[in-house]
């Protein structure tokens, strides 16, 4: 693996959203924060869905009836996002590509390029001949610290973890293999998602389990 570097300027970035109807493809921005590459928070906005919500996915977003009364509308906080950010700037995630589509962001204008951790985790599990992806969770509680995310999310403290993982682990290709090892070999214990069958408050959760999807929208690969 070529030696790299870290980018001069990054902030990770994280979205979380809630549902707006059954599919897994319902979704709506709920809560958006930016944070820096020395964790200082930039963004944490709330935001007042158009729709009206069918499930606040809670175990999720710790979000409950009530709490994105007093929301910005999106197209606030979009302007909020795009005054932050600037072309120089790196912009890193779990999944972030969703974020950036969700942001409706783009490339060359308002960031450079993106980083997924989710791909820079990915580890080749030779037992099964395949590639293992791992949530933001397992990684952070594996290779920063036990209990650092739980189940029910909060954007700041997702955004935080990705910043202390990529800069731990981005310019270091010794220590990323190593990373990817403990992950394979530490199994998470199962989501909340799975423990309910990809399914919450008849909102479909399956986006990327085909196999457990009831609601017919178009899955996607990890």
């Amino acid at each position: 693996m070529a030696a790299r570097s870290l980018p001069e300027k990054y902030v990770c970035i994280d979205v979380e959203c809630v549902a707006t109807g059954r599919r897994h493809d319902a979704r709506s921005v709920a809560l958006v924060a930016i944070v820096d590459q020395d964790e200082r928070v930039l963004l944490k906005n709330k935001v007042k869905p158009r729709e009206k919500v069918m499930s606040y996915l809670t175990p999720l977003t710790g979000l409950r009836e009530g709490d994105l009364d007093d929301g910005e509308p999106l197209e606030s906080v979009l302007a909020e996002v795009k005054r932050i950010l600037s072309p120089e700037i790196v912009l890193v995630g779990q999944g972030v590509k969703n974020d950036v589509q969700w942001l409706k962001l783009r490339e060359g204008e308002h960031f450079s390029c993106t980083v997924d951790l989710g791909e820079l985790f990915k580890a080749y599990n030779h037992r099964f001949s395949n590639y293992n992806y791992f949530s933001l969770s397992h990684e952070a509680n594996t290779l920063l610290y036990q209990g650092f995310i739980s189940d029910e999310h909060d954007p700041v403290t997702d955004a935080k973890a990705s910043v202390q993982l990529f800069k731990k682990f981005y310019a270091d290709s010794a220590r990323l293999e190593e990373a990817k090892k403990k992950l394979l070999r530490n199994r998470p214990p199962p989501s909340w998602v799975k423990k309910n069958n990809y399914r919450w408050e008849g909102v479909c959760m399956a986006a990327y389990f085909p196999e457990k999807c009831f609601c017919g929208a178009p899955t996607k690969k990890t």
